[in-house]
């Protein structure tokens, strides 16, 4: 679709060009009658706004590769058809006094042809260029998209297999708490449901869902595992990606010894309102999973094709190891 410029520039391009030529006839400089100037403006116009269409016509704006001699060819035409009608309405003196050669006035209106070629080539090469852009986006947006859903689809069967790892030692343990646990793990997988076409949802939301998750493991660790939430009120409209919170806290218990003998504390807590950070007691277990970091470097890249690449941040000292997270 052709922008409101781009309906207006032939029109006052057709205007311009007979109006200078005008102005440059010495007949028309020395009798400044109205009677003939406007006749001749309005033909000429005409002429090269039909012209500018013909173009249009001729010249497809996707034709691959482009049909110049048929371009070139359509214009000749059009300028002997208007020298001709010129040349007849000469006579009556209603327009054109005082007119050029024939020669001398297709010459100009061969000019004009080739100024308007080159004009119409622009606009077209500015509209192939938009039009590819367009569709690059679009194209990247669909891969940023597939990709997200696969990374998605990374966490959800992991989580899934540790989830019924813990059914199982709590229905060993304690039958009336497994219902319980049951339940709670039914409202975790509703909220995966809920949340499957989602990329990103909101703090307070995430909050909800990791509540119900850590009753999960506050169930199978029992006093081996402390975690303290401390965020602010102000935060929970901003966003982040979907189980971030949830990958790393999960992060913490799969990577950490946890026991009754050294128990593991997680802090999930905020520096600042645009930020959320877990951190946990540092005692790494000694033969590291080969799914070490994929969780976290997982998350890195979800941050990335959302547009922020610095939206995890890691730090790590002998006593804490902590990841920094951005919220959007």
């Amino acid at each position: 679709m052709q922008k409101r410029h781009e309906r207006l520039l032939p029109i006052i391009i057709s205007l311009l060009l007979p109006g200078l030529n005008i102005l440059n006839n010495s007949p028309f400089r020395e009798n400044w009658d109205l009677v003939a100037i406007v006749p001749t403006w309005l033909f000429t116009s005409a002429i090269l706004l039909g012209l500018w269409y013909i173009n249009d016509k001729l010249w497809p704006r996707n034709a691959v590769p482009i049909n110049y001699i048929k371009v070139v060819a359509g214009n000749i035409a059009v300028i002997g058809l208007a020298i001709g009608i010129q040349q007849i309405l000469s006579f009556t003196g209603i327009i054109f006094p005082g007119s050029p050669p024939a020669w001398s006035l297709g010459l100009r209106l061969l000019v004009a042809s080739a100024l308007f070629i080159t004009i119409q080539q622009m606009l077209r090469s500015v509209r192939e260029n938009e039009r590819l852009r367009s569709e690059n986006y679009a194209l990247q947006s669909e891969n940023y998209r597939a990709q997200l859903e696969q990374l998605k689809k990374q966490l959800n069967p992991h989580f899934l297999f540790n989830s019924l790892s813990t059914l199982r030692t709590v229905i060993r343990s304690d039958k009336e708490q497994s219902e319980e646990f049951v339940l709670k793990l039914s409202d975790v997988y509703r909220q995966i449901l809920q949340t499957r076409e989602s990329h990103q949802i909101t703090l307070e939301e995430e909050l909800d869902f990791l509540n119900d998750y850590l009753y999960l493991l506050n169930v199978r660790f029992d006093s081996a595992l402390s975690v303290t939430i401390d965020t602010r009120s102000e935060s929970m409209h901003y966003s982040l990606p979907v189980f971030a919170l949830q990958l790393l806290v999960e992060n913490c218990i799969k990577h950490n010894i946890i026991s009754e003998q050294r128990p593991l504390t997680i802090r999930i807590f905020q520096e600042d309102a645009k930020s959320i950070t877990v951190a946990n007691n540092y005692q790494p277990k000694k033969t590291k999973q080969q799914s070490f970091r994929m969780g976290q470097e997982n998350l890195k890249k979800r941050y990335e094709l959302i547009g922020i690449p610095d939206g995890v941040e890691v730090r790590q000292n002998e006593e804490e190891y902590s990841v920094t997270i951005k919220l959007f």
